[in-house]
Parts: C-alpha cells; structure tokens; sequence
C-alpha cells in the first residue's frame, strides 16, 4: 500500500472511545481543533463526570459554531456504543439533511484508563472476560458498525487503535493483556487490508511509556510500577511522554510525515515532531 497523508481539516464524523485518561482528552482537543466547519465529535467514555470536564472544555476551547461535540456515556461492557453512534448519526442528518454528507469519518479507539493505570493482568475469570469485552469485542464491535453504516457510505474513513507497545514489547507477568492487545493490532490490520478498496486507512498509534503511568498495587498489597514489569533495560531509558506530546506526534503522523495503513508506529520511532 502506498504512504498516504491527511489533511484533517474537513468536514468529519468524528468517534473518540476512551476518554478518561489525559492522552484521550488531549486526542478530543487537538483533533476537534483541526476539523473543519459542519464536523461532529462523538465523545465515549463510562466515566461521566470525566465526559462532563472534556465536555467543558471543548466548549470553551473550539468555537461551538463550527463543530458540534456530543458525549456518550458507555455501559460496564462498552457494548453500547454502537447504538451511541448510531443515535448521533441519525440526529445529525435529521437536522442537517442528505446536503450535509460528511467528507471523512475519523473512528479513534484509545484504551483509556487501561492504557495507564492497569499494570497487573486481571485476576479472576470474570475480570478477565470483563477486560477482553472492554478492550477487544466492544472496539471490533463498534468498528464492524462504523465501516457498515449507511450514512457512512462512500465516505473516507480513517481507524486509529491507540494501543501501548506490549503486542511488540511484553511485560513480565502480563500474557493474557498481552494477547488481548496482540489480537486487537491483528483485528486492525485484517480491516486495512479488506477495507483498502473502499477508502479505508488504519493505523496502530502507540504514544509511549506515559507520564500519567501510575503504579498499581498486586493482590498481596505490593506496589508494582512501569519499570518492575518492562524486561528491556533499553526502553526504559526512554523519556516519559505527556500526552500533548503524543496527541501532536500522531497528528504530525496522520498530516505530515504519511503513514503506510495497516502498519503500527510507536511514538520512539525516529519521526521528527
């Protein structure tokens, strides 16, 4: 497949799933900043006072006049943000009509929470499967819905999984989170490949070891962080990266540098911001 670069400024649906943790607010600001007049932004996230602050934010960082944002709040197994999606889709073209067709769709699935506060794999079997939902079936789910809507028909589209390194990197003790996201990455580039003919572009983003990265206490009260779990001396040399950091590398990524769909970048590749 040949590079390709965007220019993100037009007229776009946008979904943003994932919004808890600073990276997914930084991607909400800076990607709706870019967008141009007619765009809507659909926030998901199961944490509704975080949906509640980015939705404040948003109103009083864009102009509300020229991209409308919505929120959605997602249920324990992220299973209903389809219908979320659905819903924004069906009010926008009620009120706005066929003549306001979008010229991209932007579908961003960044993992949250899970992405900085979750060093420790689940303990249980029911913990497990609740993460696989989470992490794995709800994003597939929500895509499968979003390449096959009719509103979106003949409309560019462009998936970015915003995942960490561990489907190239994996941790010590951490196999199962490891699969999951090895199975996510795979799910990403089965879509590049299938969906290419139809102006689909995917890409796996991974930011970096994040400066948010908390450590996490194991069942026996001991507090595990980054460094005890990440088996290469030489990564762990690497800066920590600000979300801001990471949101404006993918951008430069997406509009600059051009990207190869299908492929995963990580943010320690030796692209210059």
């Amino acid at each position: 497949m040949a590079a390709k670069r965007m220019d993100l400024n037009k007229r776009t649906f946008l979904v943003l799933s994932g919004s808890s943790n600073p990276l997914g607010q930084s991607l909400a600001l800076e990607f709706c900043r870019r967008l141009a007049t007619g765009s809507v932004a659909l926030i998901l996230d199961e944490d509704q006072q975080q949906l509640r602050e980015l939705e404040d934010l948003l109103q009083s960082e864009l102009k509300t006049e020229t991209i409308k944002v919505r929120t959605g709040k997602l249920n324990d197994s992220h299973s209903n943000g389809v219908q979320l999606m659905e819903q924004a889709l069906k009010d926008h073209f009620k009120v706005e009509g066929d003549n306001q067709r979008f010229e991209r769709s932007i579908m961003l699935h960044n993992e949250g929470l899970a992405a900085t506060h979750v060093l420790l794999e689940p303990q249980s079997t029911e913990d497990w499967k609740e993460y696989v939902q989470q992490q794995l079936y709800a994003p597939v789910a929500l895509s499968q819905r979003w390449l096959q809507s009719t509103y979106l028909a003949k409309v560019e589209k462009l998936a970015v999984n915003v995942t960490s390194s561990l489907m190239v990197r994996p941790l010590v003790h951490a196999g199962l989170l490891c699969s999951c996201k090895r199975a996510r990455d795979m799910y990403f580039r089965a879509m590049a490949a299938e969906e290419h003919r139809f102006g689909v572009h995917v890409l796996s983003f991974s930011p970096g070891l994040m400066a948010s990265h908390r450590g996490q206490c194991d069942m026996n009260g001991n507090e595990i962080t980054p460094a005890e779990l990440i088996a290469s001396k030489q990564l762990l040399q690497l800066p920590r990266i600000q979300p801001s950091q990471a949101t404006l590398k993918l951008i430069n990524i997406l509009e600059e540098i051009s990207f190869v769909s299908g492929h995963d970048v990580d943010y320690y590749d030796t692209f210059v911001l």
